[in-house]
C-alpha cells in the first residue's frame, strides 16, 4: 500500500520542479466544456439491476474475503446483502483483499490505467467484533500522485517522467490476492473497513478518456487513456454488489482523499450520494479533502500555471484532454465557452466546497466537510513558477509569494487568524517550511507533516484531534449540516518545534 507521503518525491518531480518547456496548446477548451458522461445522459453510473431480487449465490463467488455461506439479492436488485458470509482468515486480524474490477464484470473493462492495465483498490476488513455486530463504519480513500497530460517530459505535466505505480497497477497484487495484518491502534477508525483506491489514471480521478493522445512513455510510443471517474464508478459499484457497501443498513462513511485523491474526493462526492442517497440525507456520510484546495483564478503572467497561464486556463487544457466529467448540477449551471465561469471550473475545490455543503434547498449536497490545505503548499506554488522561500528571493518574488497567500485567503474566506466567513472546517497553516525530527528542513509542506500530530498550539488542536472532533461531531448531524459551525485553525508561521517553543499561532 502506498502512502500519500511517500509518493511526494515522485510529485514534485512529475509537476512542480525545473522551468522546462511549457506543454504543447490544444486547439481549444471546447472539449472541455461539451457534454460529459455525466450531463449527456449516459451517465457512469450503473442504474440497471445487478441480480434478480430474491436469488442466492455462494459468498465465495462474490469476493475471495468470503469464505462460506450464501448472499441474496436485495430487494433493489443493486447487490448482494453479505450479512451472512463467513469472513476468511484469522478473525482477530485485518484481512485484506485485492480488486481489480475489470475482472470481476465485464460492465468495467474500462476501469483502467494509463497504460491499459486493470485499475485496483483494496478492502481492509478490521478484526471481527467481539459481540458479533455487524460492520457499519466505512473509510474510502482516494490515493494521490499528482497528473499529467501532455506527451513530453517536461516538469510541467509531461506524462513521460511519471513513476511505474503512477500509470500501471503491474507491481500491484493479483485480483483475490489476500493478505492478513496486525490489528490497527484503536482510533475512531480502526474499526472501519477500509478502501483505497490505487491512483493510475493521472487525471485527477476524473478522466473518461479511452482514446486520448498517445504517450511516449520510457521512449516508447503507448496508447494512452485517463479513465478516473470510471474508476471510482465501478470501485462504488463492486463495494455495493460484493462487499456490503448497503445504503438500507445504517452505515456511517468518511469519504476521503489526500493531494490528486483529495480532488477526486471533491469531484466524485455526487458519485457515493448516488449510490448512499440515505447516509448522505441522515448525516451519515462525511467528506475530508487534503491538500487539494487550488482556485483557478491566479492570473501572473510572470507566473503562469504549468508555464500555460491562468489556472483556469490551464485546467481547460488539462480537463480536455482528460475528457473530464465532472458534477452535474455545477456543470449544467455553467455556460460553455463562458470566459469567467464556464464548465471545466468546475473541478476547483472553491466552487465544489460551495455545492457540497449547501443545502438541499439550494441544489447542494449538505454534507460536513473538512478542509486541509497549506496556504503556502509549495508543490503548487511551483507549478506556477513561484519559487521556494530563501534568503535569496528578490522583492519581487517575496511580493508574489505574498499575493498567492492573498488568493489563497479569498478562496478560503478567511477573515482572521483562526476564523473564516465561509468555510465552518478548515484546517490551513500558512508555512513555507517545517523542521523533520533530524533538523532537516522540509520546504514542501504538501502534507500534513507535524501538523499531525504536533501543531503550534498543541496536540488537542492536531489535524488528527480535529479530523477525530469533525466525525464525533458532524456524523448523523441534522439538516444544514454542511454549513453548521466547527472549527477553523490558522497557523500563520514557519513552525520549528526547537526554535518557536512557545507556539507561533
Amino acid at each position: 500500500m502506498r502512502s500519500i507521503h511517500l509518493l511526494l518525491p515522485t510529485l514534485l518531480a512529475c509537476v512542480a520542479c525545473g522551468a522546462g518547456e511549457p506543454p504543447p496548446k490544444h486547439p481549444s477548451d471546447v472539449a472541455a466544456d461539451a457534454a460529459t458522461p455525466d450531463d449527456a445522459g449516459a451517465p457512469l453510473e450503473e442504474k440497471a439491476a445487478v441480480c434478480a431480487p430474491g436469488t442466492s449465490v455462494a459468498c465465495a463467488s462474490l469476493a475471495a474475503v468470503w469464505a462460506s455461506g450464501s448472499a441474496t439479492c436485495r430487494a433493489s436488485g443493486n447487490g448482494y446483502d453479505v450479512s451472512t458470509c463467513t469472513r476468511a482468515g484469522d478473525p482477530n486480524r485485518r484481512l485484506t483483499e485485492t480488486v481489480r474490477p475489470a475482472l470481476r464484470d465485464s460492465r468495467w473493462t474500462e476501469a483502467r490505467c494509463n497504460l491499459g492495465d486493470e485499475f485496483v483498490f483494496e478492502v481492509t476488513f478490521p478484526p471481527a467484533p467481539p459481540d458479533g455486530s455487524p460492520l457499519t463504519q466505512w473509510v474510502i480513500r482516494l490515493e494521490g500522485g499528482g497528473f499529467c497530460a501532455f506527451d513530453s517530459d517536461s516538469p510541467h505535466g509531461g506524462c513521460a517522467n511519471r513513476g511505474i505505480d503512477l500509470v500501471s497497477s503491474v507491481n500491484l497484487p493479483s485480483d483475490r490476492a489476500l493478505r492478513e495484518s496486525a490489528p490497527a491502534k484503536p482510533d475512531d477508525f480502526s474499526g472501519a473497513i477500509d478502501v483505497l483506491g490505487h491512483y493510475c489514471s493521472s487525471d485527477l480521478w476524473t478522466g473518461t478518456a479511452l482514446d486520448a493522445p498517445d504517450i511516449t512513455y520510457k521512449g516508447t510510443r503507448r496508447d494512452w487513456r485517463y479513465t478516473g471517474a470510471i474508476n471510482v464508478e465501478a470501485m462504488l459499484a463492486v463495494l455495493v454488489e460484493r462487499y456490503g457497501l448497503d445504503d438500507s443498513k445504517p452505515l456511517r462513511v468518511m469519504w476521503r482523499g489526500g493531494s490528486a485523491g483529495g480532488f477526486g474526493a471533491f469531484n466524485n462526492t455526487h458519485r457515493v450520494v448516488r449510490r448512499l442517497p440515505r447516509a448522505a440525507k441522515q448525516g451519515r456520510l462525511l467528506v475530508f479533502s487534503s491538500a487539494s484546495y487550488l482556485p483557478l483564478d491566479w492570473d501572473e503572467p510572470d507566473y503562469p500555471v504549468l508555464g500555460i497561464g491562468s489556472g483556469l486556463e490551464a485546467f481547460g487544457q488539462l480537463t480536455a484532454t482528460w475528457r473530464s466529467s465532472l458534477t452535474p448540477s455545477c456543470v449544467a449551471a455553467r455556460t460553455p465557452g463562458d470566459p469567467v465561469h464556464p464548465p471545466h471550473e468546475c473541478i476547483s475545490g472553491p466552487v465544489l466546497y460551495d455545492i457540497i455543503t449547501a443545502p438541499e434547498s439550494e441544489g447542494g449536497f449538505d454534507l460536513p466537510t473538512l478542509v486541509f490545505q497549506n496556504r503556502q503548499d509549495q508543490l503548487y506554488m511551483s507549478n506556477s513558477g513561484l519559487p521556494y522561500l530563501s534568503a535569496a528571493n528578490t522583492p519581487e518574488e517575496l511580493a508574489a509569494r505574498d499575493r498567492w497567500v492573498q488568493a489563497m485567503n479569498q478562496a478560503m474566506g478567511i477573515t482572521g487568524r483562526n476564523t473564516s466567513s465561509r468555510m465552518k472546517w478548515l484546517y490551513a497553516p500558512s508555512d513555507p517550511l517545517v523542521q523533520h525530527a533530524d533538523g532537516s528542513l522540509e520546504p514542501n509542506v504538501h502534507g500534513a507533516m507535524l501538523y499531525s500530530s504536533k501543531p503550534p498550539s498543541g496536540e488537542a488542536n492536531s489535524l488528527g484531534a480535529v479530523l477525530s472532533r469533525f466525525w464525533n461531531t458532524m456524523l448523523g448531524s441534522g439538516p444544514g449540516r454542511g454549513r453548521a459551525a466547527g472549527e477553523v485553525h490558522t497557523f500563520d508561521c514557519n513552525w520549528v518545534p526547537d526554535r518557536d517553543a512557545a507556539g507561533c499561532e
